[in-house]
């Protein structure tokens, strides 16, 4: 009995403690006292990360990587949704957020998406803090400003949380979780500071950096031709030195006067097997540097165009890479949204979230599965599809573009009379010159008006018809070429052609017979 009261009393003891904490870690016994070195192998060996790291980012090639990103991250839009639908406080919050972000930009320096890709920056860095500064707003405590602070200010402890680094406190000092936004990029518990893509880019760039300087200077001493003069067996110790002075000048004056005898070459170096090794290790580290950042092997590597498969395949990869950075942004003001929520409308309100979407203007194949998914009976939003497909919605029926049946047989007779303009029917006007009344002129240019439609489009659907059927070709076979002929049609519209082209046949054939 003993034994199961000392097992519970244990049980009760473990309850929401961890084990493995930092207390317990051997290796982190002054971690109480200090702040956690940052484990990044690079910054452990160099310790000028902030520096490396802006030289990095001053190379070419990964400020335009860099412009790449940042350009698919501001592409984007951003909407607030309520953390729970249905919730009056929670929807509330929701307002309350989106008021307070359409009122005031975060800053002085910065917009909100701009904040939001700093926060996302932070793949670059490791980490990336921001500063909130609270107020008072109509009775409502929000934060005024939101505001991008240095990495250097900042140290973290064994248990993640941040310290500041300040004139009064050197080793870093905690901080309240409402002051301070810290987004970072793959944390753990052994690496708090996060995983900074720069820190793979650094011998890359390391490389690249000596390859330029040995690369200049092989242009610098070999980007000229070399002047090599030959003087004749015998030459004096004086005519020599006056054939070197006269070469040396020559580089300056660009000719060259000596007597007969003497001969001048201009030597070229020509490297054998393509580029130079210089060259080829600065295009090396520019490919380790691409995937290092962008995760894109095929854009980093491939140095010639590739197929279209791989190509959507590496486009695809790509924005699923953006989308998990984006996620950091839309993580960062979550947080701020989560403070928000629980100073104004207290514990247990689901703070809203932040979610980024890109309108894209769909085009056809995407027209084409909302038709699929109405003839399916899933009565899809007519709304959602003209706002997908960017088309405004008319204001009136004078604005508004009419559904045509695209590819079936005009015909008068299919039309109510009090709706059909006899007047732009073929003939019309010249029945009338011709001096017959309305009603026979009417009637002339709706014959001429059908026979012109059996003429050119039912004769040749008939035809058609015939063909496939001597051909042993199934009814597929025949829509498909019929829709090379007339247009896409929908089953009414076929069956309509289909009829009027059977009764065109049976016509024709019975007037041959007749004949």
């Amino acid at each position: 009995m003993n034994a199961i009261r000392g097992l519970v009393q244990g049980i009760r003891g473990w309850l929401n403690k961890p084990v493995a904490s930092s207390e317990s870690d051997p290796q982190n016994f002054l971690g109480r006292l200090f702040g956690m070195p940052n484990p990044d192998p690079i910054l452990r060996q160099i310790g000028r990360a902030e520096l490396v790291y802006a030289s990095i980012m001053a190379d070419a090639h990964v400020m335009g990587e860099l412009r790449s990103i940042r350009g698919s991250f501001r592409s984007h839009e951003y909407r607030i949704v309520a953390g729970e639908e249905g919730d009056a406080k929670s929807m509330a919050a929701r307002d309350l957020c989106e008021q307070w972000m359409r009122s005031a930009p975060p800053n002085k320096l910065s917009d909100w998406l701009e904040v939001m890709w700093q926060m996302s920056a932070s793949i670059f860095t490791g980490y990336r803090a921001h500063e909130v500064v609270w107020s008072m707003v109509d009775g409502k405590f929000l934060p005024a400003e939101v505001i991008d602070r240095p990495n250097r200010r900042f140290v973290f402890s064994p248990e993640s949380d941040p310290l500041l680094i300040s004139r009064g406190n050197l080793m870093g000092a905690p901080v309240e979780p409402y002051q301070f936004v810290i987004s970072r990029n793959m944390p753990t518990y052994d690496n708090p500071y996060g995983i900074a893509l720069f820190s793979s880019c650094y011998y890359p760039w390391l490389y690249k950096t000596g390859g330029w300087r040995y690369l200049v200077k092989y242009c610098e001493r070999h980007g000229l031709p070399w002047p090599v003069a030959r003087y004749p067996q015998g030459s004096s110790e004086q005519d020599i030195n006056k054939l070197d002075q006269a070469l040396a000048e020559m580089i300056e004056s660009a000719y060259l006067v000596t007597q007969d005898g003497n001969g001048v070459e201009l030597l070229s170096p020509k490297g054998g097997g393509g580029d130079l090794p210089q060259e080829r290790l600065i295009i090396l580290a520019n490919r380790e540097m691409s995937k290092a950042m962008t995760s894109q092997a095929m854009v980093g590597e491939a140095m010639e165009v590739g197929s279209r498969a791989a190509a959507e395949t590496a486009k695809e990869r790509q924005d699923e890479v953006h989308d998990s950075d984006r996620d950091i942004g839309a993580a960062g003001m979550g947080h701020i949204f989560k403070w928000i929520t629980l100073f104004n409308f207290g514990d247990g309100v689901a703070p809203p979230k932040l979610e980024f979407y890109k309108r894209q203007v769909a085009g056809k194949a995407r027209a084409e599965t909302y038709k699929m998914a109405a003839d399916m009976g899933a009565r899809p939003s007519k709304s959602a599809m003209l706002e997908e497909l960017d088309i405004p919605v008319a204001e009136d029926d004078d604005d508004a573009l009419l559904p045509t049946r695209k590819g079936a047989a005009p015909s008068v007779e299919a039309t109510p009379p009090e709706e059909v303009d006899f007047s732009a029917l073929p003939g019309f006007e010249f029945a009338k010159a011709a001096g017959m009344t309305e009603d026979e002129a009417v009637q002339l240019a709706a014959d001429a008006a059908d026979q012109a439609i059996e003429d050119k489009m039912i004769e040749p659907v008939y035809r058609m018809l015939v063909k496939y059927e001597q051909d042993g070709k199934s009814l597929t076979d025949f829509r498909d070429g019929l829709a090379d002929l007339v247009g896409e049609m929908d089953d009414d519209a076929l069956r309509e052609v289909l009829e009027r082209a059977l009764s065109y046949g049976f016509l024709a054939g019975a007037a041959t017979r007749a004949a």
